[in-house]
């Protein structure tokens, strides 16, 4: 095949895949009462999220909770931009930075409770490559 034929084909299918729609997979909603949930518990969050935007500590709130790959609340109240006055909605993006340390401290705390492992455990015994990592520990480090 030569060059130019190649580099054709190339700019075609990069042209084909830059107009192809791109879809993400809709979430199903589910009954909360066959997901283990009240709907009378459920129809409590809205108010309280409504009650935290009235009362100022947040501009704007969005709620989601799921079970079992199935929504079974999906809310939101206030505004996302508060200077423009645009309200929240389910499709809001939020810039959520440095979320490594709490999502992680979650994982853990989860195989803790599964049993897979102890709060004191050294990271090498599930890492080994931090078996010999030197730590300061204080003093002068001189």
């Amino acid at each position: 095949m030569t060059r130019f034929l190649k580099r054709s084909l190339f700019a075609l299918l990069a042209a084909f895949l830059s107009f192809h729609p791109i879809f993400a997979t809709e979430i199903p909603h589910g009954d909360p009462a066959e997901l283990g949930f009240s709907a009378e518990g459920l129809a409590k969050i809205q108010p309280a999220m409504q009650a935290l935007v009235d009362s100022g500590k947040f501009a704007g709130v969005l709620t989601l909770i799921a079970r079992k790959g199935k929504i079974i609340h999906f809310e939101t109240a206030g505004l996302r931009d508060k200077e423009s006055n645009k309200p929240m909605t389910e499709d809001t993006l939020f810039r959520i930075y440095s979320m490594t340390k709490p999502v992680t401290s979650v994982a853990i705390m989860m195989l803790y409770e599964e049993g897979k492992l102890k709060l004191d455990d050294p990271v090498s015994k599930f890492i080994p490559e931090f078996a010999d990592t030197k730590v300061y520990t204080g003093g002068s480090a001189r």
